[in-house]
């Protein structure tokens, strides 16, 4: 090659460089050019073809068209292109080609190009990534709303993105004015602010992030986010710059959210039932005074603790297996009653109400726990349920009392008939007469021993409110054996009075004196012929409460033959001549009118024991 290319190619910064000889079709390549797309000097051939061949189809026309219009002009300047090349690896490369015709024939026709190829990959691929960038973060700023500004503070000018024509609903032709460019904010408050604002960037540097109202071309008032910033050279502001974003869609969203949340806390401090967030694992998060007052704590005695701990033992599993179906997702919420311990010990039934919030993500953030105090209520349904048990029971004496009176006067007045009939008889003479009469003495005895008995189950069965006051229980038991004192000698027997001295409870002091002597007195009528009557005599109990027991080691009953009508009138099980069947039935009637109740276990030829539930 000679001096005056090298000189050109000095000149114009030429690196791999091409010499083409058009007139004669001789073609040259530098080693350089050659290793710019991946081969030796001996690997490809110095010819015009051998180069095209690794250009991109689509870009060789471009290149063509760029020579032409070169020579058109006469080629005054270089031509520049950029077409790809595939490398040898296989990879597509950028080459910045460069050219210029450096010899005419005689008819004005180009006879020389020279020129070179310098590989500009790295830069290509870079200027694409920017600009796969920009784009996408046109379409990031489009989605978003999201617009910048600038405000040239010596020259007095404004420039606005696309976007922020677009939130202020201008021409995307339009061009804001330096005097007017805050007129689209709402006059007033936020207008002033805005003026304030990048008058204090101006004059300190200060930038500022701030929320305004502004209205746009349309009048439509609009909340946007103002960023702004302060360039500054030789310590004067020459440019302002920032952005400005459309945050309307969540402003009104907070804006709901919050009156959301402001009838939230008003119905939760409001609420006239407990109310609380309570975490996953139970611990109190947040609670209203409703719920504080129920329970007798703090708040922050409340947080310390969980609601485990103040549950009543045998209504937390049911609880825990409700509240793990709904973290399972299986119900939405779960209703029931349930007891909790107050602060000073006490047990209050709640009728509980729980819900699960989640986040997002649907992660269990709390339960909503509502907590009525039922208290009062489960208290009267109780009282009505004794007073239903109470009626129960009197309903049922009541039609035993009925059967009673209609069996038993209906025979004694059968026997005073027939009696009456055979003393009038004609035919009766006088002895018989007599032994008639006597006859009719007899069962007169028995109707007024049956009267008696049915006055004595009437004053019971009238009496059940009878006052309680309290009484020594033992000295009660000591003044019963005392009155047994020669049938017990008589026969033998030993009684146990195990029963402490300071034993006080509340009872009707005749009903007492009457259980305790109906029990000892059969335990020593009913005793074994096998072994010596003993009776022993326990209570078991606190505060004025508890079961007396009177066990003994007589004859025993047949339960499972007896036991239905152990307490029946006029029932009897041993076949005594003088047991008459209605001190039991007199006993219990006596026992459910204190409010309590009796137990008996008995084994034959082993002895009974009377458990009386004293409350």
């Amino acid at each position: 090659m000679s001096d005056d290319i090298y000189s050109l190619i000095l000149e114009h910064g030429l690196a791999g460089v091409w010499d083409w000889h058009m007139d004669t079709g001789y073609y040259y390549m530098s080693p350089s050019l050659k290793a710019a797309l991946g081969y030796s000097d001996d690997e490809l051939e110095n010819k015009l073809g051998a180069l095209t061949s690794l250009m991109l189809p689509e870009d060789l026309e471009g290149v063509m068209n760029e020579i032409d219009r070169h020579i058109k002009l006469g080629a005054k300047e270089p031509f520049r292109t950029q077409p790809r090349y595939r490398h040898k690896d296989g990879s597509i490369i950028y080459i910045n080609c460069t050219g210029m015709i450096t010899d005419w024939g005689a008819e004005g026709k180009p006879r020389r190009m020279v020129g070179c190829h310098i590989d500009i990959t790295k830069q290509k691929l870079s200027e694409l990534k920017l600009k796969k960038t920009k784009e996408l973060l046109n379409k990031t700023n489009l989605s978003v709303r999201l617009g910048g500004w600038e405000f040239d503070v010596i020259n007095k000018k404004v420039a606005w993105t696309r976007v922020i024509k677009q939130i202020l609903e201008v021409p995307l032709d339009y061009e804001p004015l330096p005097e007017t460019r805050l007129n689209f904010y709402k006059a007033g408050e936020h207008r002033d602010k805005m003026m304030r604002l990048t008058a204090q960037a101006i004059n300190t540097g200060e930038g500022f992030d701030t929320e305004v109202l502004l209205v746009t071309a349309s009048g439509r008032e609009l909340w946007v986010r103002a960023i702004g910033n302060a360039e500054f050279e030789n310590g004067r502001c020459v440019k302002l710059f920032g952005t400005l974003q459309d945050i309307n869609e969540q402003k009104v969203i907070q804006h709901e959210l919050q009156k959301s949340e402001d009838r939230f806390r008003g119905a939760f401090e409001n609420s006239t039932v407990g109310m609380a967030l309570v975490s996953p694992e139970g611990k109190w998060l947040k609670m209203n005074q409703k719920l504080l007052d129920c329970f007798g704590y703090t708040a922050e005695e409340l947080s310390n603790i969980t609601f485990q701990e103040m549950t009543y033992p045998d209504d937390l599993e049911p609880d825990l297996v409700l509240l793990h179906r709904v973290l399972a997702g299986e119900i939405q919420n779960y209703q029931m009653e349930k007891r909790f311990f107050h602060k000073n010990g006490s047990i209050i039934w709640a009728l509980l109400s729980v819900s699960l919030v989640r986040d997002n993500e649907g992660v269990p953030m709390h339960f909503v726990s509502h907590v009525q105090d039922i208290t009062d209520k489960k208290e009267k349904e109780e009282q009505i349920k004794k007073t239903l048990d109470v009626v129960g029971r009197q309903n049922e004496r009541l039609l035993n009392f009925a059967y009673i009176v209609s069996h038993n006067l209906r025979t004694h007045a059968g026997n005073f008939q027939s009696l009456i009939d055979l003393v009038n008889d004609p035919h009766t003479d006088t002895e018989e007469r007599i032994h008639y009469l006597q006859l009719l003495q007899n069962v007169s005895a028995q109707l007024n021993e049956t009267i008696l008995n049915l006055n004595d189950v009437v004053s019971i069965q009238t009496n059940i409110n009878l006052n309680k006051v309290p009484v020594k229980l033992s000295e009660y038991i000591d003044k019963t054996i005392n009155v047994l004192t020669g049938e017990i000698t008589a026969h033998n027997a030993v009684v146990h009075n195990k029963v402490s001295s300071e034993v006080e409870v509340k009872y009707h002091p005749a009903y007492l004196e009457s259980i305790l002597l109906n029990f000892l007195t059969n335990s020593i009528r009913y005793r074994s012929d096998k072994r010596r009557p003993e009776v022993s005599i326990h209570f078991d109990g606190e505060k004025q409460k508890g079961i007396l027991s009177i066990a003994d080691n007589g004859a025993g009953i047949d339960m499972d033959k007896y036991g239905a009508n152990l307490f029946g009138m006029y029932k009897t099980f041993h076949g005594n001549s003088d047991a008459r069947g209605i001190g039991l039935f007199i006993t219990k009637s006596q026992i459910e009118a204190m409010g309590g109740q009796i137990e008996v276990h008995s084994v034959v030829d082993k002895g009974t024991t009377f458990k009386v539930h004293i409350v």
